[in-house]
């Protein structure tokens, strides 16, 4: 009896999801880095600098929405010592975030203002600076929260603006500790291709 409560439930579930409008959404998009605190004890700041993303996520769901997606993300800092000369700080990562929304017009409108919320981690891919690699110096995986706009139209286009805040720090235990987490505010521009 148990295990035919567990087999419908598991069936019932699946034809949920299969069942939900499933749009796949390919994009491309900026974002500007900042780092909350500034470098080795205010000997040295972070300067904002635009980057850029491409990735692709799943919108399930019509009105409320569960939305998983994955990007590569590149972020562009500035180090700018007291004295001396400025250095670039480049970090690629691959970013999973898993969002929350709600559509106010549902999934299959021509035109709609979506809002939408959740984590992301981020796994470090490359860490540059003009000194050279400092992959050690930087953490595998950072985690942030994010929030933002979207609006569906044309049918086929969208556009999400969004801000995410930095769970956890940025840098490992090393003097370059500083507490510093990764702000970033984004904008993606793509497709929403239907099923």
């Amino acid at each position: 009896m148990k295990r035919t409560l567990i087999t419908l439930a598991f069936a019932a579930f699946t034809w949920s999801i299969v069942s939900a409008q499933v749009t796949l959404r390919p994009y491309i998009g900026f974002n500007t880095s900042e780092l909350s605190e500034d470098l080795v004890k205010d000997s040295a700041t972070f300067a904002n600098n635009v980057g850029f993303q491409v990735g692709a996520d799943l919108q399930i769901g019509d009105k409320f929405y569960v939305q998983p997606g994955v990007q590569l993300e590149f972020l562009n800092n500035t180090i700018e010592p007291k004295s001396g000369a400025e250095e670039d700080f480049k970090r690629t990562y691959l970013r999973i975030p898993v969002m929350v929304g709600y559509n106010f017009a549902g999934a299959e409108s021509n035109f709609g203002i979506r809002v939408f919320t959740g984590p992301n981690v981020g796994i470090n891919m490359s860490s540059k600076s003009d000194l050279g690699d400092v992959d050690e110096e930087v953490k595998n995986a950072i985690f942030g929260w994010n929030a933002g706009l979207g609006i569906d139209f044309i049918s086929i286009l969208f556009v999400d603006l969004g801000y995410q805040v930095g769970l956890t720090e940025v840098f490992e235990d090393t003097n370059l500790n500083t507490g510093a987490r990764n702000n970033l505010f984004y904008g993606n521009a793509g497709l929403r291709v239907r099923f």
